[in-house]
């Protein structure tokens, strides 16, 4: 019998979509979003969310729903996709976790994380020193207090950076000893994860870039996000800030262009890096070519073996 719950995930601009749409259609499925930046309103084309056709096809949930100037964290994310997994299996259909965000997915297989609120003053005080000396500095610091958080978090990540040594000024204790004692409420799912070879995907996403950057209607979403007073999760959309500057005649084509590629390709870097450490994720490596309908064929096959 096919799992009720399948998470498909990989880096951005891998094919997530596509797969996901004709898998949804073969398991009788319905689509949870997981992307931090999918779920805002008002950034259809900036987070390149699943387009209306798309989502007239496949019952989406997660998508499209939350205000771009509200904010929206990991603990909202979990209790909003375990009542959507619920009401989706009361009415005996499968669901279909799709993204790339990989704290949003750990949240669900392995529950929330235990640690202390935000404590403003002490995040203030971090983020000047990142702005002093950079967020490769703080990293070395948590290196020395906690190696194993250290390893899961890339030097440039500065939110997690901050976030790992919060944890730690506020308690006394490392973050990772918080993880250890929060799978309390794991959702069993299989995992599958695509991939492509490293130079497909990076030109894939340099693609992706130079044909929105050459979309009117993305730069029209983007003039609109900020008239907003966007909630500072939403103003990490990819390539809003380099936008925002070739908007206002700050910067060329080509510098918004080769610093939005950059950005992208980095953030793809870093959510490989984040999935490979999960040993449960089997991984369907992509041919450059390979129809859609074949590599969900081959999904399914991996799901059925391992029954």
């Amino acid at each position: 019998m096919m799992t009720q719950t399948l998470a498909l995930i990989g880096p951005t601009a891998v094919g997530k979509t596509d797969v996901s749409i004709e898998l949804a259609k073969r398991l009788d499925a319905e689509i949870i979003g997981c992307d931090s930046m999918q779920v805002y309103r008002g950034m259809s084309r900036l987070a390149t969310q699943p387009t209306p056709e798309q989502r007239a096809i496949v019952p989406h949930h997660l998508v499209d729903c939350i205000e771009s100037t509200e904010p929206f964290n990991v603990g909202q994310y979990r209790e909003l996709a375990l009542a959507a997994i619920r009401d989706i299996h009361q009415r005996g259909r499968a669901a279909l976790i799709v993204g790339g965000t990989g704290l949003y997915l750990k949240s669900l297989t392995d529950g929330l994380c235990e640690a202390p609120p935000v404590d403003e003053r002490i995040r203030e005080e971090l983020l000047a020193a990142i702005r002093a000396e950079g967020s490769a500095h703080l990293h070395a610091r948590l290196q020395g207090i906690d190696p194993q958080a250290a390893s899961k978090i890339h030097p440039n990540d500065a939110r997690r950076v901050v976030r790992a040594l919060e944890v730690y000024e506020l308690t006394g204790k490392p973050l990772s000893s918080f993880w250890e004692r929060d799978s309390t409420q794991r959702l069993p799912m299989e995992l599958i994860g695509l991939t492509r070879e490293r130079s497909e995907l990076y030109e894939r996403i340099n693609q992706r870039v130079e044909r929105m950057l050459g979309d009117a209607a993305v730069r029209e979403d983007a003039r609109a996000a900020l008239g907003l007073a966007l909630s500072h999760t939403a103003r990490q959309v990819h390539g809003l800030r380099y936008l925002e500057a070739y908007l206002r005649g700050d910067a060329t084509r080509e510098q918004t262009s080769a610093r939005w590629k950059q950005q992208v390709r980095n953030y793809a870097k870093r959510q490989l890096i984040w999935f490979r450490a999960d040993p449960r994720i089997r991984w369907i490596s992509l041919g450059s070519d390979e129809p859609v309908g074949v590599i969900v064929d081959r999904i399914l096959e991996s799901v059925q073996v391992n029954q």
